[in-house]
């Protein structure tokens, strides 16, 4: 007997859950070139400036990933009095909350040291402590979602790992367009633009690879995984092939090839080959090099989006169930 897919639209019906995650992500990764930046002060030219304005901006994208959390929330009280309310400390929720509320406490913190100014080893104190807690800002959303076991897509292997590299390749890109947009401000810096830009974009390559690395995997786990097993386990990945049907053959294969593997991840990279050609082949392309900067970070950013709409959209997809529902015997008619 085929086994019964069960579907719904739970997931699929707002972009609030996408964007937290999204938003989440992008905070980490945003908080992490600040970091690295910072630390890096004196080697690199214009790493003081890419760290104090990522700084700044990872204040903007952890309110806008609590803002898109609340409101999915549907009792904004509950999210904003956490600790009162969540008190399943075996839930990814509340754990995930203490990870909010810690790690916005020390991105205010680093920011404030930075407009502040004062002893950098200070700052840079309150960087290291705080790194490892926004990149657990990254894992919890993929942990977030794993938990729901019933879910053949959220795999408890691949997909926290998955989201922590997909934070750290849009974190950067963040960084690298606010960092032009900073330098563009402060008058012509071409050198400095120079610096910046070339140091981004090998990290995004680096990472953009590593990330298509872990798709390719992930995608390759959910092919191979059986589309059936042992009656009643009702377990997430005997549903990985059908799944994996539906994300790169079915409905979101669009957005999964065309959005994410596409425009997310091998236009970036192409346009960073190009970029890195023509430096080769010509003098350092200084403020020209915003033709190819801007555009790839702008679609590394869509293509962190995607990913998430793609993960979070093809939780309407539940294990199949592959055991025959039960038949109840017919009561005969009594003759009259």
């Amino acid at each position: 007997m085929e086994p019964i897919i069960l579907w719904q639209t739970k997931w699929s019906y707002s972009l609030h859950v996408p964007l937290y995650l999204f938003f989440g992500g992008l905070t980490s990764g945003i908080f992490l070139a600040a970091v690295v930046a910072d630390l890096m002060e004196r080697k690199w030219q214009g790493a003081a400036l890419l760290s104090k304005v990522s700084s700044y901006s990872a204040i903007v994208t952890l309110a806008l990933a609590g803002f898109f959390l609340t409101v999915h929330l549907g009792k904004p009280e509950r999210g904003l009095a956490f600790p009162l309310f969540f008190t399943n400390y075996d839930s990814w929720m509340t754990r995930g909350g203490w990870i909010v509320g810690v790690g916005t406490l020390l991105v205010l913190l680093y920011a404030a040291l930075w407009y502040r100014g004062g002893a950098a080893w200070v700052r840079r104190l309150v960087g290291l402590v705080g790194l490892p807690v926004l990149l657990m800002l990254a894992v919890y959303t993929g942990l977030l979602l794993s938990r729901g076991t019933f879910v053949p897509l959220w795999s408890s292997k691949y997909l926290p790992f998955l989201f922590l590299n997909s934070g750290i390749t849009t974190g950067l890109a963040a960084s690298g367009l606010v960092g032009l947009v900073a330098l563009w401000f402060r008058g012509p810096q071409p050198q400095t633009a120079h610096s910046v830009v070339r140091w981004i974009s090998m990290a995004v390559a680096l990472f953009i690879l590593l990330e298509l690395f872990e798709i390719y995997n992930f995608m390759t786990y959910l092919a191979g995984s059986g589309q059936h097993a042992p009656t009643g386990e009702f377990v997430a990945p005997k549903g990985g092939a059908h799944v994996y049907q539906y994300v790169t053959r079915g409905a979101l294969a669009p957005w999964f090839w065309w959005g994410v593997i596409g425009l997310g991840l091998t236009v970036p990279l192409l346009l960073t080959l190009v970029e890195f050609l023509l430096d080769c082949l010509t003098r350092p392309l200084g403020w020209h090099r915003v033709l190819f900067t801007v555009p790839k970070f702008a679609l590394v950013l869509l293509g962190g989006i995607l990913l998430r709409c793609v993960i979070v959209w093809g939780g309407d997809l539940s294990a199949p169930l592959d055991f025959p529902p039960s038949v109840w015997p017919i009561p005969p008619i009594s003759g009259g």
